[in-house]
């Protein structure tokens, strides 16, 4: 079955990049995602509550998402799988930590579980179709157009978007891209691992 790539987005070592085109770079304030929150213009409150591996994962959808002729699927066409190498790690020990002190915070607890970062952006654009989150040792183009395929045969979506994201301290590591089951841009695993690896 061939699968073809409608956008994508990347966003590593404080740059953007959709579709091999810089967005923008460095941005002026600390921390970056927040940075690039106001830099694209968004209003959705929720997104300072958001764990840093959600913020990532939100702010990617959102920019693989404005490209993406969204509104032509049904909110039940579109599904959502992600993967990172890591989980939640990072949300892990800062919660552990509250644990120490005494006083576990109920708002870290919230992510410790990589998937309320899909839920999160389910959320935010009403999306009802299938959803999943992969943990694997790297980025595995392979393994996520195999899960797109077995969702396009099985009638199950007629798009997906695919997200892998990686969170650690400062660092930020993410890919997106929107798959759909026809389209112009053929896409290989090959070919996809070439854009991430490559912007």
């Amino acid at each position: 079955m061939s699968l073809f790539l409608k956008t994508y987005c990347r966003i590593k070592g404080g740059e953007v990049h959709i579709n091999g085109e810089l967005f923008c770079q460095h941005m002026d304030e600390d921390p970056f995602l927040r940075s690039l929150y106001k830099h694209i213009g968004l209003s959705y409150p929720k997104f300072f509550k958001m764990d840093e591996l959600s913020r990532l994962g939100f702010i990617g959808a959102e920019m693989t998402l404005m490209r993406s002729e969204l509104e032509n699927y049904a909110d039940d066409e579109v599904a959502v799988i992600f993967s990172n190498r890591s989980s939640s790690l990072q949300t892990d020990f800062q919660y552990y930590e509250t644990l120490k002190g005494g006083i576990a915070s109920p708002a870290l607890f919230v992510y410790t579980l990589p998937n309320i970062e899909v839920g999160e952006i389910c959320i935010r654009h009403k999306l009802y179709g299938e959803n999943n989150f992969l943990i694997t040792e790297r980025f595995d183009a392979a393994q996520l157009l195999e899960q797109c395929e077995a969702l396009f045969e099985d009638n199950a979506a007629k798009a997906v978007l695919i997200g892998w994201t990686e969170v650690e301290s400062d660092n930020h590591d993410g890919f997106f891209a929107f798959i759909t089951a026809s389209g112009m841009n053929e896409v290989t695993a090959e070919s996809l691992t070439d854009l991430y690896l490559n912007r």
